[in-house]
């Protein structure tokens, strides 16, 4: 036993030193006789790493068991304050606006609103615009050249579920001073400066059905209007004045299916002419297709209206009818940039040429200003024979109504992130029994000229050039820019009043405090057919219109007007929320323009006053 722990002692003290030695890196240098012995042990200072890295990850079993949560929670549609068929849509329950200026004009605006987002509206409203100055004229008079514009009306809608029961009755009055006129020194003539055209128009229109924004479904409507015209005219012989009553009614039903748009429309309309216009009528019937389609690439609305047209006047032993197919189209392209849209367009329609209408486009026409050709009579001229062998109608009741086709073709779009928008195109356009304003100068030695208008109907071709910029560099600021150009090729001698250029340029400033704006229309020459009649002698009775001696006609020079620029600003500052400062200017280069022939629009004008939300 001794002898075996002699020999482990032996081997540890050889082992050990030789470990230590490693652990330490010692080096030993023996510089004697080598003596071996067994030197002393010492435990190192290393603290051994206790942490476990092995780590374990054990497989675990579950199941989650879902637990619903019920809610008495119930949703309840709320209607929208949408745009009716009535443009009703005012921020506040009360809006006015009213103003004057110089030279003598007014305005006034008032709407009073209220509306129940799950009953319906009502809505009542008056507008207002006057010019009572007088105005130079051609022949070098100046004269009372009051013009009026008044108009009264009140409007409801029911909502029903997703339709909506409405109407709107409305009344419109129109007075306007004949001030084109040549009169000698007399007053108080009867066909002198001042007599006034004055027209009054009452209408009814009612209506049941959806607006046709949803067209998932279903949408309809049908439609009721009727009205009555007037004509208070100063009249120079009893029972000359004339009246026109109208109604029709109206419907229309669309659907959509997938990208497929379907819409169907009819529409009828009965006009006919009372007093002086007695056996005046026209009944007008329209049927209309629609078939629409939004794709990737194209977006597509086409269809065509049918017109059947039947006039009847006092001049005609029988009916005049015409059937009409207007084609429809609305085609634009995607190309994948919104700076490059092409698109085609088509369009057009059937316009009647009854007294409403013509007094409409020249409020100045002959209407009872000048008795009917059945009370004039001269040596050579026979009673009831018309004075004015270019104009075949004994009324202002034409025998065709005027028909429009219209085609477009060209490119539009926006640019640099919508900053610019822009439409580019050429047109061409064919107008039917398109309608050519004549003028008239019946001449008296001893009462002047009195000036009227009569249309004249011939066919017409337009081609045109077309210019259409926005630029909106900050929201608040927009630049309006346009120019049409237009080719005129008239299938007869007489001048069509039309410009051959119009063009716009302007700028608008929509800021928290401050609105301001400034525009410039421009409009190139225009001419006019003139002709003259002249009366050696003259007189009147009291209950007819007598004439005798010579009659002279002439052919006289086209009448014309200069390059015309209506230079129109106005500014507004918003007080508060609620009510706002205005300023309008018209005409503020004080230059000769003209809507009619002999009749210049009012010179440089201005208008202030206040508009109020309440």
């Amino acid at each position: 036993m001794m002898k075996r722990l002699w020999m482990i002692a032996a081997c540890a003290a050889m082992v050990v030193p030789q470990w230590v030695a490693a652990q330490v890196e010692k080096q030993v240098e023996v510089t004697k006789a080598y003596v071996p012995r067994v030197e002393s042990a010492a435990k190192l200072a290393i603290e051994p790493d206790m942490n476990d890295t092995t780590r374990m990850r054990p497989e675990i079993g579950y199941t989650v068991t879902p637990l619903s949560l019920r809610t008495t929670l119930t949703t309840r549609p709320i209607r929208p304050a949408t745009v009716t068929y009535w443009e009703f849509n005012r921020p506040q329950p009360f809006y006015l606006k009213v103003g004057a200026g110089y030279p003598l004009n007014s305005v006034l605006d008032f709407y009073a609103t209220t509306q129940n987002p799950s009953t319906g509206y009502a809505m009542a409203y008056v507008n207002h615009a006057g010019y009572y100055a007088k105005i130079a004229n051609p022949f070098g008079g100046k004269h009372n050249s009051t013009r009026m514009y008044n108009r009264a009306g009140i409007a409801a809608g029911k909502y029903i579920g997703r339709h909506t029961l409405e109407g709107e009755l409305s009344y419109d009055n129109r007075m306007y001073h004949r001030y084109g006129v040549w009169v000698p020194s007399v007053p108080e003539l009867a066909f002198g400066a001042g007599a006034m055209t004055d027209y009054g128009d009452a209408r009814l229109q009612l209506r049941f059905g959806d607006d046709f924004q949803d067209l998932s479904r279903l949408n309809f409507e049908v439609g009721l209007h009727g009205g009555l015209f007037f004509d208070h005219s100063d009249l120079p012989v009893p029972d000359m004045s004339g009246r026109e009553s109208s109604i029709g009614a109206d419907g229309r039903i669309a659907w959509a299916w997938g990208r497929s748009r379907f819409g169907v429309s009819i529409a009828y309309d009965y006009l006919g002419g009372h007093k002086y216009l007695e056996g005046s009528n026209q009944q007008l019937i329209r049927a209309g297709l629609r078939y629409g389609f939004d794709g990737g690439v194209v977006r597509l609305d086409a269809g065509a209206d049918y017109y059947r047209d039947r006039v009847g006047t006092t001049a005609l032993a029988d009916y005049e009818r015409g059937n009409y197919l207007i084609p429809y189209l609305r085609l634009n392209f995607n190309l994948g940039t919104p700076g490059l849209q092409p698109f085609v367009e088509a369009d057009g329609g059937v316009h009647p040429n009854d007294l409403r209408s013509l007094t409409e486009q020249n409020p100045y026409v002959r209407s009872s200003q000048w008795p009917s050709d059945a009370f004039l009579t001269t040596s050579d001229q026979p009673q009831g024979k018309s004075l004015f062998p270019i104009y075949d109608e004994t009324s202002l009741w034409l025998a065709k109504s005027s028909v429009d086709y219209n085609f477009r073709l060209g490119l539009g779009g926006s640019l640099w992130h919508s900053i610019v928008a822009y439409r580019l195109y050429a047109g061409f356009s064919i107008h039917d029994n398109h309608l050519f304003w004549t003028g008239w100068q019946v001449a008296r030695p001893d009462t002047g000229c009195d000036v009227l208008f009569l249309p004249v109907q011939a066919r017409q071709t337009v081609t045109s050039l077309n210019g259409e910029i926005e630029i909106r560099p900050l929201s608040s600021l927009k630049i309006d820019l346009g120019a049409h150009g237009r080719l005129y090729n008239d299938e007869t001698d007489l001048k069509n009043g039309d410009p051959a250029f119009a063009g716009n340029a302007g700028i608008v400033y929509e800021g928290r405090r401050i609105a301001f704006g400034v525009e410039a229309r421009f409009e190139s020459a225009r001419s006019w057919s003139v002709y003259r009649y002249t009366l050696q002698s003259a007189g009147v009775d009291g209950s007819t219109w007598e004439t005798s001696g010579t009659l002279e006609k002439e052919a006289l020079d086209p009448f014309r007007t200069p390059f015309g620029v209506d230079l129109r600003a106005h500014f507004d500052w918003h007080v508060s929320g609620r009510v706002t400062l205005f300023a309008e200017g018209r005409n503020l280069l004080n230059r000769k323009l003209y809507n009619e022939a002999w009749f210049p629009e009012p010179g440089a004008r201005f208008t202030v006053g206040i508009k109020a939300n309440f």
